[in-house]
């Protein structure tokens, strides 16, 4: 490769530089192919530290950590199970689950920030607590939903949802501490009197005793 200063050559007054001489030019600047050996960068001998994080400064001349608390998850498509307690207390602010998923654990995401949550299609049951105590504002339950445990979505913000008809069983508190005015209820859909909070008024359903 040629030097910068052999380059400059081709460019100088009353020169007529080639598209070959062009695309030199370019390549001594961007080298797109080279990689740095990460082992050769201070501080990262062992790889990037997974705790370490490094403060901004903010329009006031302050540290600031705001750019490391909106925390987003994606989980990778074929993806079948989550586990319990997968990301629990982790202030998730952003979730995206694909249809692959057929089971999402008990509290696996619970003491979460992300506002709206489209249920995966592959899973027919929302288990205890995998949602609650989050700042849900909206939810979208599809119709291959046949339960919904205890706690599931307790202690979020929604002030409505829909529930279909699928869903058989609502247990223990999993709409509870939810503003939900109302809500209505298949006629196969079983609830308990703590199912929502005292203040929704619901239709349909059976309560079960």
């Amino acid at each position: 490769m040629k030097t910068k200063e052999e380059l400059k050559l081709y460019f100088e007054n009353g020169d007529q530089p080639t598209q070959e001489h062009f695309w030199q030019w370019l390549d001594s600047y961007w080298h797109k192919e080279e990689k740095i050996d990460m082992t050769k960068i201070t501080g990262l001998e062992n790889g990037p530290r997974a705790n370490d994080f490094y403060a901004a400064i903010d329009e006031n001349g302050d540290a600031s950590i705001a750019h490391i608390q909106k925390r987003r998850i994606f989980i990778k498509p074929g993806t079948l199970r989550i586990p319990e307690n997968f990301a629990m207390s982790l202030a998730i602010s952003e979730i995206s689950i694909p249809d692959s998923v057929i089971d999402i654990g008990s509290y696996a995401f619970s003491s979460s920030l992300f506002t709206s949550l489209k249920l995966p299609k592959g899973i027919t049951v929302v288990n205890e607590g995998v949602f609650a105590y989050g700042a849900l504002l909206s939810l979208e339950i599809h119709d291959h939903i046949t339960e919904i445990k205890d706690l599931a979505f307790a202690g979020n913000k929604l002030t409505e949802v829909t529930i279909p008809g699928s869903v058989l069983r609502i247990g223990h508190q999993a709409f509870n501490y939810n503003p939900i005015r109302s809500v209505i209820l298949g006629e196969n859909t079983g609830y308990y009197s703590d199912s929502f909070s005292a203040e929704t008024e619901v239709s349909g359903g059976r309560l079960i005793s």
